[in-house]
């Protein structure tokens, strides 16, 4: 979005309805909200933990992109909250105060494991569901330390404080992180930030304090939709970045316009290391439009990648299109692949702002398995003569350990060529050893269909289908020669060609 539309989007922003970004969940108290700063105030500070800190108001924190600029609010008035969970204490988690060191050195951790650090966004607290149902997930799936950060008292409206309110929670959340380093013998290489919307910034915030005020470097952020507003085509400072770890990932569930204006709830551009944008970032399958769940489904696909049921797997690729077109393929050195996610890690030499695609189901298990279909038509002399067809090419794949359900490889009719080749990257099970697989090409039906002189009929020739990751192909070919609508046509190994 150039600068114009960064400035009109922001205007527009104060416009909508901000429970589009809303969670889950019954509200915190309401906050004592600070003033707009006037033009003139270059810098606010408070005591956080008996040391000043300033906050910078001008550019390019007041900016095009950021027309309304405030103080953040005082570490009295805020309230924020860190609470330790692990396997011995989920019940009854440890309240952690870095005004109080004996609450750091005396914390029941469990020293030489993993410290997972989640935080919520905009009107949200740290008791959420989602919260607690990752939290136990992070705990199931190995001996670690989760640290939840709970600042809902300065998520609420107005939007504009919420945003100011981030930087003096990753200030308090830096010194936390430091005096674990320091006083409690806590390698920061242990350390990885998840935050969801505007907590993903604020992580990004506390990687920012890390690096300039202590020295140290996080190893890895994760950002779950991080906020758009106040954030899109802004200076990498006041936002997350590739600056603020050493690999910073990104799941975008929400890059879709709010009611046509040129602004979303989630980021539209890439701000990691890698960006992965499932199903394109956008109409989520089972969300029907609903912006908040769309918002959320990042916090959902996270949480189910602990589970580890079956693979997320993202390719990298410039668009989405060229992705379901099948032209990003293999996970080789020019199409390299990596699991959304828990397990998601840096790719080998690849470049920054990284753009990852893949499918998700509609329900859980969201994950599944990617297959691109490869369908050939024939160019014989009397496909030629034919000028082709309009249709819609429906799959069923069997294998040895399960079968597809019906799939179309196309949502509209498209018009199909002599010697014309189309591929498709789809969605399913796991079906392992493909067996059999039932093809129908179906003409679509209208007006039209019932004043033609000739029944429709196509001139399929061979299928191609291959499993993401592996170096494996089925290829069958049709033994007839012409294809009727609507009828269901087996293949075997015995076609295979």
């Amino acid at each position: 979005m150039p600068a114009i539309g960064a400035t009109k989007g922001a205007v527009l922003f104060h416009l909508l309805n901000i429970n589009l970004l809303m969670d889950l969940g019954a509200p915190p108290p309401d906050p004592v909200a600070s003033p707009a700063v006037s033009s003139n105030v270059e810098e606010v500070c408070h005591i956080v933990y008996g040391q000043r800190t300033c906050f910078s108001m001008t550019d390019p924190w007041f900016s095009s992109s950021r027309p309304v600029v405030k103080a953040p609010m005082s570490p009295e008035e805020l309230g924020t909250s860190f609470t330790l969970f692990t396997r011995l204490n989920d019940t009854f988690p440890a309240t952690l105060d870095p005004g109080d060191l004996n609450t750091i050195v005396n914390a029941p951790f469990i020293p030489g494991k993993p410290f997972k650090v989640v935080t919520h966004g905009y009107l949200s607290y740290g008791a959420v569901g989602w919260i607690k149902t990752m939290t136990g997930e992070l705990l199931r799936s190995a001996d670690q330390n989760v640290i939840v950060v709970d600042w809902g008292v300065g998520a609420r409206p107005p939007y504009t404080q919420a945003v100011a309110n981030i930087r003096m929670v990753a200030s308090q959340l830096a010194y936390l992180i430091y005096l674990f380093n320091k006083f409690a013998d806590v390698p920061v290489s242990s350390v990885h930030l998840i935050g969801h919307s505007l907590g993903a910034h604020m992580s990004g915030h506390t990687g920012t304090y890390l690096k300039k005020i202590y020295g140290l470097t996080l190893p890895r952020i994760t950002g779950l939709d991080p906020a758009e507003p106040y954030f899109n085509d802004t200076h990498p400072v006041t936002r997350l970045d590739t600056t603020d770890a050493d690999f910073v990932d990104i799941i975008h569930t929400d890059d879709s316009p709010i009611l046509g204006f040129p602004l979303s709830v989630g980021m539209t551009q890439p701000i990691g290391h890698l960006d992965f944008f499932p199903n394109g970032g956008h109409n989520q399958p089972g969300c029907m439009g609903d912006v908040n769940c769309q918002h959320r489904r990042a916090i959902t696909y996270f949480t189910e990648s602990i589970r580890q049921s079956c693979p997320m797997i993202g390719v990298a690729c410039p668009s989405y299109g060229e992705f379901i077109d099948g032209d990003c393929w293999g996970c080789d050195d020019e199409h390299p692949c990596s699991y959304m996610g828990l397990d998601a890690a840096p790719l080998p030499s690849q470049p920054e702002l990284t753009k990852l695609y893949l499918h998700t189901w509609e329900r859980s298990p969201f994950c599944g398995y990617h297959y691109r279909v490869t369908v050939e038509f024939s160019n014989s002399t009397e496909a030629q003569e034919k000028m082709g067809e309009f249709g819609i090419i429906h799959l069923r794949l069997t294998g040895n350990k399960d079968k597809s359900p019906p799939i179309k490889l196309s949502e509209k009719s498209k018009y199909y060529e002599a010697g014309s080749v189309h591929r498709r990257v789809i969605l399913t099970h796991d079906i392992g050893d493909l067996q059999t697989m039932g093809v129908t090409l179906e003409y679509p039906r209208s007006i039209m269909s019932w004043v033609r002189l000739e029944k429709p009929t196509f001139f399929l020739e061979s299928i191609t289908v291959e499993p993401l990751g592996e170096n494996t192909k089925w290829k069958y070919c049709m033994a007839e020669r012409v294809q009727k609508s609507g009828y269901e046509y087996i293949l075997s190994s015995k076609q295979s060609c």
